[in-house]
């Protein structure tokens, strides 16, 4: 497909989120950050649905280059959002020194690309029926296209819950990425997943959407649930935006993330991975943890029993984070989590 209708606007990294937030059709507003972040381009890159399909729909993303690049060639981290979160989930602006992945990563001397998922923020919002799991890892893969035609040779894709399993599916699906990390994801005894379905309702019905003209296919958290995605540990002011800002997914894209990941082995997708897996789970994750056999304090047992999953994968890791809820970066523990993927991504 082509890109030739890319639209990108150079700006101060102070201001780049600001520049998106204009046309969103729900967002977080614009933060200051740290001077010493880099630069930003709020990107609009048109996509299809499927293969061969015209591209008539837009995704709206942020693309941050570093001051100083690190070592070896350069490389971009390509972030993923979760079911009812956008790409502030990753430039969270609130503390962006403890809790903006894109901050932190910049100082490390590697690029972002953090984008809406189509049906969130900024991007087009087509039918809710059009968005599966398979059509969001196209998109992706056009994403990711796109990313290396700007002279990224090197693709870490980072991945939040549903925003894992679609890095997961597209990764299998299109073996064009570097290395994958899929956070805030387990596949066994029991996905624990559709444990958020009790907690959605359609988003027509919500105060924040009502009015939109969404159908009714598009989902949202049911006003003061957004606790369930957090530990006893968040802060709650964290909380309390998390309500205010929450994004949708549409009932098709959950429906489709439960049955991927529920897929047994040897049909199961993760298992056509061939590049080095990193997973990072909060211990006290309240969708995948909750009476989970082996126990998400046992990373070992938890490795074992992931394992079979990632059999392609030349290496899996997996790293269970202390006290720590299902939204990793928006925890007081979120550099302990950075830290963690800096160091892999560093390391391979």
């Amino acid at each position: 497909m082509s890109f030739d209708r890319i639209i990108t606007v150079s700006l101060p990294r102070a201001l780049a989120l600001g520049c998106v937030a204009v046309s969103l059709l729900w967002a977080g507003p614009a933060r200051a950050a740290s001077s010493a972040d880099g630069s930003c381009q709020a990107v609009v890159v048109p996509v299809a649905l499927t293969a061969g399909a015209y591209a008539s729909q837009s995704v709206a993303g942020t693309l941050c280059q570093p001051l100083t690049w690190g070592p070896g060639p350069h490389a971009v981290d390509v972030l993923s959002s979760g079911a009812t979160y956008n790409q502030s989930y990753w430039d969270w602006p609130q503390d962006p020194q403890l809790y903006s992945y894109v901050d932190k990563t910049l100082a490390a001397g590697r690029a972002t690309f953090a984008y809406d998922r189509l049906g969130t923020g900024a991007s087009s919002h087509p039918f809710s029926t059009d968005l599966t799991i398979p059509s969001d890892a196209y998109v992706l893969h056009q994403i990711i296209t796109w990313l290396r035609g700007q002279g990224y040779t090197r693709i870490d894709s980072i991945g939040h819950s549903l925003g894992s399993i679609i890095a997961v599916q597209e990764a299998a699906t299109y073996q064009d990425v570097t290395l994958l990390v899929p956070t805030g994801l387990l596949h066994t005894p029991d996905p624990g997943y559709a444990n958020l379905a009790t907690f959605l309702y359609p988003a027509d019905l919500d105060p924040a959407f009502a009015g939109l003209g969404l159908d009714p296919g598009y989902l949202t958290t049911i006003p003061g649930t957004r606790y369930v995605l957090h530990s006893a540990a968040t802060d709650p002011s964290v909380i309390s935006y998390d309500e205010q800002h929450k994004d949708l997914v549409a009932s098709t894209e959950f429906d489709t993330a439960v049955s991927t990941v529920d897929t047994l082995l040897p049909l199961n997708v993760s298992d056509s991975i061939t590049v080095p897996v990193l997973l990072v789970v909060g211990e006290q994750d309240a969708l995948l943890c909750v009476d989970r056999v082996p126990d998400c304090t046992d990373p070992a047992a938890v490795q074992a029993s992931e394992l079979p999953y990632y059999q392609s994968a030349p290496s899996l890791t997996v790293d269970m984070v202390p006290g720590a809820g299902h939204d990793l970066t928006a925890e007081p523990s979120a550099d302990q989590t950075f830290a963690t993927i800096n160091q892999w991504i560093g390391t391979h």
